[in-house]
């Protein structure tokens, strides 16, 4: 396993929580760019951290995919929560609940009677219930895999980008509000690289049929 270093930024209950994470993840790697998986759950962290987020929110951004992406359960994510914050004013439960608000309900396995459009659109009804502090998570992470996404799979894009964009309809109790502009004003660039996209392609489409 790659040696990783924990980013300076992190606190020590932070930095614990982080090693936590790497331990989870193992050696998942991000599907473009094949870094290790945590630094995705590091940017998603320090973008809480630069937009206010208490340290039960940079712990929770950084278990935000633990409970859905590895063998980790929510038993044992609960019996490390009570020992790494005791002793502390973060409270365990409060962490362990954002990361369930953030972990996917509607997946193949559990829903697997509903096509992807209806599990998302299931998923954004849950999400608009889920508290504003595990909102900003969530943009925080709209964020991250917004830019890699239009950057690296156009093809993943038309599908990925629409569903963020119902998705930011009920992510409105996230706090800062600057947040949430700036999760939009992604989505809707990512939008526009599609239509460039979309346009390019039917202007070479043209010059072949002519």
């Amino acid at each position: 396993m790659e040696e990783l270093e924990c980013p300076p930024y992190f606190n020590d209950l932070e930095r614990r929580v982080w090693q936590f994470a790497v331990a989870a993840h193992g050696e998942q790697r991000r599907k473009y760019n094949h870094e290790p998986y945590v630094r995705h759950v590091e940017r998603v962290a320090q973008t809480v951290m630069e937009y206010g987020g208490t340290t039960g929110m940079v712990m929770a951004a950084l278990l935000h995919d633990v409970l859905e992406d590895t063998p980790v359960t929510e038993t044992e994510m609960q019996a490390f929560l009570e020992e790494v914050c005791a002793g502390t004013i973060v409270k365990p439960t409060e962490v362990l609940q954002m990361v369930l608000d953030l972990t996917d309900q509607f997946t193949k396995e559990h829903a697997p009677g509903h096509n992807r459009k209806r599990r998302k659109q299931l998923e954004v009804e849950r999400q608009g219930q889920i508290s504003g502090r595990a909102q900003t998570i969530k943009l925080a992470d709209i964020l991250d895999n917004t830019r890699d996404i239009i950057a690296q799979d156009i093809s993943f894009a038309k599908v990925y980008i629409p569903e963020m964009v119902g998705l930011l309809e009920v992510l409105k109790s996230a706090e800062p509000f600057r947040l949430y502009l700036l999760a939009c004003y992604e989505v809707q660039n990512a939008l526009f690289r599609l239509e460039e996209e979309r346009r390019n392609k039917a202007q070479k489409d043209d010059v072949i049929d002519s």
